[in-house]
């Protein structure tokens, strides 16, 4: 595993742990009319594929959410959940991609997270629910493969079932435990230098780290029949607190990544394989949208602590302008884990754009060819005429 790899996803991942209302706002669309512009008529005949950046942004607020590569023809839309129920990640994002014939979609969302509590003799769960005094979502622990399970079996549909499973790689298995544990030992860190001095202990227990990559055979609302690629990451710790005479025990967890993607049948996942992989491998969560969270989440956990939580506003442009007038660039890492997974787990090659930023690709291809903010991924000579060709970092 390379040093910047794992650098990338260690302390990106962690931020979105340890940092850290709107109902679900409509979605924006983006429709390029054409991603490749006025292109030569070597397009018609060319056996690459074409696509251009674009960035998705949230509608109640303005702020950019995420870039990434679209193939030409695609539509996508983004949602925001500003209402998801969080002092650590106060919006979850959705953002939907859709195919030119409407056979296949690709969805992908952003940071959840989750808390399993344990009562006072340290047996008995808390209930599932939200629990809007301390704003937290209580849900039962479930690793990646169980927390896809219950996608498929309630939240995109019913009756899902595992028609193929990937293994997920041991060395990115064992990257995953490392951050689950280095998160444990800040947490634990942390909360007992709160605590210590009113005589609570912090004893740390276990970490997790799970990956589930899966096909699913589901039926989703309309009554119809789908199949659909997934992937999820998943992290989880666990700790009990105590004075010596009443102890609880915490299981916090959260879901980095998840995405689907969906189709009428196995045919139509395959045709459509080179394009979705396009947009996952290229997907960048911005810095800004990051921020936005952590500044709003902030503000909720000092609510909370002035018993204050019926003062929580309702996020507005306005009010997320306030949060960026004190965002600064170079307190973030542009190199998000969620944007360098993939290489690790895939046979990706990154090329160096005109502009001086990298769009990833796969080695299937042989070249890579940009006019513009367009691109063309395919054998060498088949972009139109005066495309120019990248080269590979």
């Amino acid at each position: 595993m390379n040093l910047r790899f794992r650098t990338a996803i260690l302390c990106a991942l962690l931020a979105v742990i340890w940092i850290g209302g709107l109902p679900q706002t409509s979605a924006r669309a983006i429709h390029p009319s054409d991603l490749a512009g006025q292109l030569d008529a070597n397009e018609s005949v060319s056996a690459g594929v074409f696509g251009a950046y674009v960035t998705l942004t949230d509608p109640s607020t303005g702020v950019a959410v995420l870039d990434t590569m679209l193939p030409r023809g695609w539509t996508a839309q983004l949602q925001t959940n500003w209402n998801f129920i969080s002092t650590i990640n106060p919006c979850v994002a959705t953002a939907s991609f859709v195919s030119p014939d409407g056979q296949a979609e690709m969805i992908i969302q952003t940071s959840q997270d989750y808390l399993e509590c344990l009562d006072a003799t340290g047996l008995t769960q808390r209930r599932d629910g939200i629990d809007m005094t301390t704003y937290i979502t209580y849900l039962r622990y479930k690793n990646a493969g169980e927390f896809l399970d219950m996608c498929f079996n309630g939240v995109l549909g019913t009756e899902g079932v595992v028609i193929q499973e990937t293994p997920a790689d041991d060395t990115l298995l064992s990257m995953l435990q490392q951050i689950a544990q280095a998160y444990l030992d800040s947490q634990v860190s942390g909360l007992q230098s709160l605590a210590g001095p009113y005589g609570y202990t912090v004893w740390p227990g276990k970490s997790e780290g799970t990956a589930s990559f899966r096909r699913y055979r589901f039926t989703a609302g309309d009554g119809n029949s789908y199949v659909a690629d997934a992937l999820c990451l998943c992290i989880c710790i666990e700790y009990t607190s105590g004075n010596g005479y009443v102890l609880s025990t915490d299981r916090p967890w959260t879901i980095p990544i998840t995405s689907f993607c969906i189709a009428t049948d196995e045919a139509a996942l395959e045709k459509y394989k080179v394009q979705t992989a396009m947009i996952l491998d290229n997907c960048l969560q911005r810095n800004e949208f990051i921020h936005l969270k952590q500044s709003y989440g902030r503000d909720i956990r000092n609510l909370i602590m002035a018993q204050q939580t019926n003062q929580i506003a309702l996020m507005t442009e306005a009010q997320a302008q306030a949060y960026l007038n004190d965002y600064d660039v170079s307190a973030y890492t542009s190199d998000e884990w969620a944007n360098d997974w993939s290489d690790y787990i895939y046979d990706q090659q990154e090329y160096a754009t005109l502009d001086g930023g990298a769009v990833k690709v796969s080695t299937a291809y042989d070249a890579v060819y940009q006019s513009g903010d367009d691109f063309y991924f395919g054998p060498a000579g088949g972009a139109p005429d005066g495309w120019t060709q990248l080269t590979p970092n």
